[in-house]
């Protein structure tokens, strides 16, 4: 390739070739600049992330839930009238004190008095105390018993006011029922109030216990009889109607819808009449001493007259 240029120099420029010295040769040699070739430069390629390992929870076994003992509620089925949305407990029953009240033990050693919601039984010395009594005692004494609370935590003798049931027997309800206490309401605590009444009404129809029909004294026997009563106006005409005078130290006269006594005295001589009145006595009258009316005008409650002995003799 240099000759044939060197050759194309000559014949173009006329050139005499035989004065060429081989210097001059040397110098018309055309020399090819050496080409340094950059390396390619390849871009850095930022290498991928390694993933985090992922952490697989291990499955344990879902544990097995043991039920508890399931509570006996049984005592509800005594008697729909029983508040389920209130507190209950349950003790034994170690002494009875009246046709209405109990003294209760509990678990820890407590004891306690209970007086039973919504029922009324006959105060000591008055007719069917006793008997009243002995059926508290035959439902409940040395048993087992559950206490329902209705609104009312306490009375203001600090007695636990409850309603109390043995096994499945309501017992308020069933000493209503046998005619040994009466229904009486005391608001707030009126869930049973209804249940009560019923009951009440069921054993008069059939003249049970207290409501069973007192004979008739006979007059030359020196009773007493009720004549009259006002319930409007608050007082009792009683009239002895025997032969002889009669001492009334010890006779009782009594609201039994409410449940108040009035304790009488003094002499009634034959066939005299005396007016009994609840408060102030007018005239010649009796005052009871109550500052407020005792007898019902809106539902049955009648006068009831005992004698010295707690015997009933006279009912109006």
């Amino acid at each position: 390739m240099v000759f044939f240029l060197a050759s194309w120099l000559v014949v173009s420029c006329g050139y005499n070739p035989a004065v060429t010295t081989t210097a001059n040769r040397s110098s018309s040699a055309i020399t090819m600049p050496s080409t340094t070739i950059s390396p390619i430069q390849t871009a850095a390629i930022p290498a991928s992330p390694t993933p985090a390992p992922t952490n697989t929870p291990t499955m344990s076994d879902t544990p097995t839930l043991t039920p508890s003992a399931t509570e006996d509620l049984s005592f509800y089925n005594s008697s729909g009238c029983i508040p389920r949305n209130t507190s209950y407990q349950g003790g034994e029953v170690i002494e009875v004190l009246d046709g209405d009240t109990i003294e209760v033990q509990f678990t820890d050693g407590i004891t306690t008095t209970v007086r039973y919601l919504g029922v009324d039984a006959p105060e000591s010395g008055l007719p069917f105390y006793e008997r009243a009594k002995q059926a508290n005692a035959d439902l409940v004494l040395h048993k087992a018993v559950i206490l329902v609370k209705d609104q009312s935590e306490t009375d203001p003798y600090d007695r636990l006011l409850r309603y109390v049931v043995v096994g499945e027997v309501f017992v308020n309800q069933e000493l209503v029922k046998i005619g040994v206490a009466r229904a009486v309401n005391y608001p707030p605590d009126e869930s049973c109030k209804d249940t009560f009444l019923s009951a009440e009404e069921t054993a008069r129809q059939v003249f049970l216990g207290m409501w069973a029909p007192t004979p008739t004294p006979d007059p030359s026997a020196g009773q007493v009889i009720i004549l009259t009563v006002n319930k409007r106006e608050e007082w009792v005409d009683i009239q002895n109607v025997s032969n002889i005078d009669i001492d009334l130290t010890g006779w009782n006269l009594v609201s039994e819808r409410g449940g108040q006594d009035c304790r009488l005295s003094g002499v009634l001589k034959s066939g005299d009449v005396l007016r009994v009145w609840a408060m102030s006595a007018q005239g010649d009258g009796y005052s009871c001493g109550y500052n407020s009316p005792i007898w019902n005008n809106s539902e049955q409650d009648p006068a009831v007259l005992f004698n010295a002995q707690g015997v009933e003799v006279s009912r109006k």
